[in-house]
């Protein structure tokens, strides 16, 4: 039970962006649909509007787990590994703070809207729910940076870039898909 809690917290922003995806994407081709009849509902382009937001969040959060947010690294390439290994981990506390920052003033915004509420358009929603995404997300971006660095740099393990994987994989199905294409 254990690891499977461990292997859902792990996973837990690429549930909530796959359920958003799937989500939004039907709510937009259900207003296309109606359009096209010429019935079409108020309320869909702003919830469409509010599940991409918070997708584009948490699959920020997702990714910095992932190591897959773009960086720059090509000044390091020549450069010891330690000293690249130190710039990044001073890049990543810098990001940290920033991830810390911004969650605190979005936990601020959201206070405001609590006291002074302002509701949706067309939903009626009071915007202090669909703001919780900031606080939340670059708080949990926070937890990302520090459990991968401390992946990396306690437990020494190092973490695959999922593009030089996916690369990888790509290469392998093609040099297959050759061999495969000859015999034919």
């Amino acid at each position: 039970m254990k690891k499977f809690f461990l292997a859902f917290m792990d996973h837990f922003e690429s549930y909530i962006c796959q359920f958003l995806l799937v989500f939004f994407v039907c709510v937009v081709f259900m207003q296309i649909i109606l359009r096209f009849l010429d019935a079409s509902l108020s309320w869909t382009e702003e919830i469409a509007r509010f599940a991409f937001l918070w997708f584009i969040l948490f699959g920020a959060c997702y990714a910095t787990r992932l190591c897959a947010l773009n960086r720059v690294t090509l000044q390091f390439m020549k450069a010891p590994k330690w000293f690249a290994n130190l710039m990044l981990f001073i890049s990543d506390m810098i990001w940290l703070v920033f991830s810390l920052i911004m969650a605190f003033e979005g936990y601020k915004v959201v206070l405001d809207l609590l006291e002074f509420p302002y509701y949706t358009p067309a939903l009626d929603w009071d915007q202090s729910y669909v703001y919780l995404v900031f606080p939340i997300s670059f708080l949990l971006m926070a937890i990302r940076i520090i459990q991968v660095n401390y992946i990396k740099f306690v437990l020494k393990q190092e973490i695959a870039d999922p593009d030089q994987e996916a690369i990888k994989e790509s290469q392998g199905a093609l040099a297959g898909g050759k061999k495969e294409g000859g015999n034919d």
